[in-house]
């Protein structure tokens, strides 16, 4: 498989959804290291004395040394504008990796009050321990976040110089617009809202900064807007807490050691540039969910991770993570949920693995084959949990190169089927990489704050969200060559009402075909989109997010393969919110050998509009987030006590209406509109 560049086309973030990216600068004199420490300034030198001597040209000034010590890693940042209505905290990132410079930062506001407020009062009341008690990487609260910055250009002055020793960044600032009410993703500018400069002289470093320190001035279009400090924290860029709990039954991933070296969740993330405090917390927790049968499914799974997450947990002081680790989840190697409760939505912030899965019996998993997760040699466990952790951080399956993904590989981020099914890689396990490719590692370090951090913005969020139609960008099979068909259980629907949708692909040419051998939402490659009467469209991405067990097969001629799922609520909002007619379009999207291929196909649908009470009295109860979060796990959600009571209430009040009779078996109802059973 190629390896793409994050300068490549396929590499880009693209879609309606635009996110900046931070690139690396070349640095014609390498890369900004650690330098010997700054001299004292020289003094002045005295007044001339009458009688000292006129030359008839005047004396060239001093030369001296300028050590700018750009350390890698993470930065403290403080602007104060001129105007002091607000003022910005925030952090930058300094990445020397790839033979460049990439600088990164993200600012967050704060109304200024009264009175001032420092960070680092404590320490000027108490300097005996000053020295004790560093800076760290700051958290500040997601709704008062501001700006993405993306720094173009560096300039510093020459080591030995008669002018100022400064440092010069030039910085694109994205503003981002926060979210509307009912709503959890917000979105940022597809160009700068504006380019300035900041201008800084190394300065000591101050109590609680250990390396590093800056102040100067931030202008935009050569006119002073305001003072900035800059002081370096940590040599990690990010810092992100996982807890682990474990059910009765199974066991937790634990550090392997592979040629000498310990591999861990810190170590993995390490790498990456990431400071991550790993808690094995709850263990043997109660299994009250699988009747005894130790196989969980989405909605026990979800009801668990409701259950047991900390009640403190606060995603505005600290990015924390959860993981399940249960004996084994139906249908599935390891699942990540796109959001929590309704009051407060922790999106990616719950994931699951199973150490009893039982990886396939066949040669292509040698050492491995026919054994559980937990026995697998070679780190499989620790691996394939990880990467739902990295789900958990945003990160999307390495093969989808149709969301700028870089391809298959043998790292964190591709599921252990393709890295199993892809010969060119090695045997399986010892092909396994315990890190993150160099596409993932930037993104972690370098994608603003809210497509990161757990409770921000939706999975997906700043990876392709729309396929390119035009030019060379896709290969789209002929329906001839690969057909894919779509049905809707009904050509008419009312407002309220879930609406089951299945597609079949079928291989109608003469030879064998590769394409994903999962086509469900939940694997990422099928998207599903709805457009209303007027022309808008809603992507519907899955709740649940299946990719591990996930691999490309050849598909031979006449052989088919099959997916549905309910249309009605996604993390994007309701599917059907105006009455009329809808298309609904399905695309399979995938790569053979490199080169982006996809499948697509639509039907339409009639949504009624609401003509009595009844109808009106419907759709208050069912059209709410809950009760869609409900349909998205497949039922028997009896944890969400609201949606259950809502569609409990309307079931009682119109129990003959249609989306009442449809909502009837995901509540348990004997009495209810007939529905086939969907994955999961």
């Amino acid at each position: 498989m190629p390896s793409y560049t994050r300068d490549h086309p396929l590499a880009q973030p693209i879609g309606s959804l635009s996110i900046p990216l931070a690139k690396r600068i070349p640095y014609p004199e390498g890369p900004i290291g650690p330098l010997p420490p700054f001299p004292p300034p020289v003094p002045p030198l005295p007044e001339p004395f009458p009688e000292r001597p006129i030359f008839p040209f005047p004396c060239p000034p001093p030369w001296r040394f300028c050590f700018i010590n750009l350390n890698e890693g993470c930065y403290r940042i403080y602007f104060t504008p001129n105007s002091r209505g607000y003022n910005y905290h925030g952090t930058m990132r300094v990445d020397n990796a790839g033979g460049g410079t990439t600088i990164s930062g993200d600012l967050y506001r704060f109304k200024n009050l009264p009175f001032r407020f420092y960070p680092r009062l404590p320490r000027l009341l108490f300097p005996s321990q000053a020295q004790t008690v560093p800076l760290d990487i700051p958290v500040y609260a997601r709704n008062q976040y501001y700006s993405y910055l993306k720094v173009t250009n560096i300039q510093r002055s020459p080591l030995l110089t008669t002018g100022p020793c400064e440092l010069t960044l030039t910085i694109e600032e994205y503003v981002y617009i926060q979210p509307p009410a009912g709503s959890f993703n917000g979105s940022f500018p597809g160009t700068p809202s504006r380019t300035f400069t900041i201008v800084l002289l190394p300065q000591p470093a101050p109590a609680g900064f250990t390396s590093s320190y800056f102040t100067g001035k931030l202008f935009e279009g050569g006119i002073e807007q305001g003072s900035i400090t800059m002081g370096w924290v940590s040599s990690f860029f990010r810092k992100a807490k996982l807890e682990i709990d474990t059910v009765t039954g199974a066991t937790a991933p634990q550090p392997v050691t592979i040629n000498g070296t310990i591999n861990s969740f810190e170590s993995i993330f390490n790498n990456a540039g990431w400071d991550l405090d790993v808690r094995y917390d709850q263990t043997n927790l109660a299994d009250n969910y699988t009747n005894g049968t130790g196989v969980w499914s989405r909605s026990d799974l979800h009801a668990l991770m409701e259950s047991v997450r900390k009640p403190w947990t606060d995603l505005d002081t600290e990015w924390r993570a959860h993981l399940l680790c249960v004996p084994k989840i139906a249908g599935a190697w390891g699942v990540m949920y796109d959001s929590g409760s309704i009051d407060d939505p922790p999106h990616r912030e719950g994931a699951a693995t199973n150490s009893h899965a039982k990886l396939p019996d066949l040669s292509k998993y040698g050492s491995a084959k026919g054994k559980l997760f937990k026995d697998a040699p070679g780190g499989v466990y620790l691996r394939s949990a990880t990467h739902e952790v990295g789900h958990i951080f945003n990160l999307y399956h390495s093969s989808l190169t149709s969301y700028g993904e870089p391809g298959i590989d043998a790292t964190v981020m591709t599921g252990t089927a393709n890295i199993a099914s892809t010969s060119s890689l090695g045997q399986f396990p010892e092909n396994i990489e315990f890190r993150f490719n160099d596409h993932d590692r930037h993104h972690l370090i370098h994608f603003p704050d809210p497509v990161v951090r757990p409770g921000a913005m939706n999975f997906g969020e700043g990876h392709s969200t729309t396929i390119p139609e035009v030019g060379t960008d896709r290969t789209y099979f002929l329906q001839e060559e690969l057909e894919l068909r779509v049905t809707a259980e009904s050509e008419r629907i009312k407002l309220g009402e879930p609406l089951r949708l299945e597609w079949t692909l079928t291989n109608r040419a003469k030879e064998s075909i590769t394409v994903p051998d999962d086509i469900g939402v939940e694997a990422q490659h099928a998207i599903i989109t709805v457009a209303d009467s007027s022309g808008q469209e809603r992507r519907m991405p899955s709740f649940v997010i299946q990719t591990e067990q996930v691999s490309l097969q050849d598909l031979k001629p006449a052989e088919e393969r099959k997916a549905n799922t309910w249309v009605f609520w996604s993390s994007r909002g309701f599917a059907f919110q105006t009455p009329g007619k809808h298309m609904i379009s399905v695309r399979i999207v995938w790569n053979i050998s490199g080169i982006p291929c996809a499948v697509r196909a639509s039907v339409d649908v009639w949504v009624d509009y609401p003509t009595s009470e009844k109808d009106n009295n419907v759709l208050s109860l069912l059209m709410h987030s809950e009760v869609g979060k409900l349909v998205a796990l497949g039922g028997s959600a009896h944890h969400l006590k609201d949606a259950v009571s809502r569609i409990e209430n309307a079931i009682s009040k119109h129990g003959e209406h249609p989306a009442c009779q449809c909502m009837a078996e995901f509540v348990g109802h004997k009495k209810g509109k007939s529905r086939s059973k969907t994955r999961g």
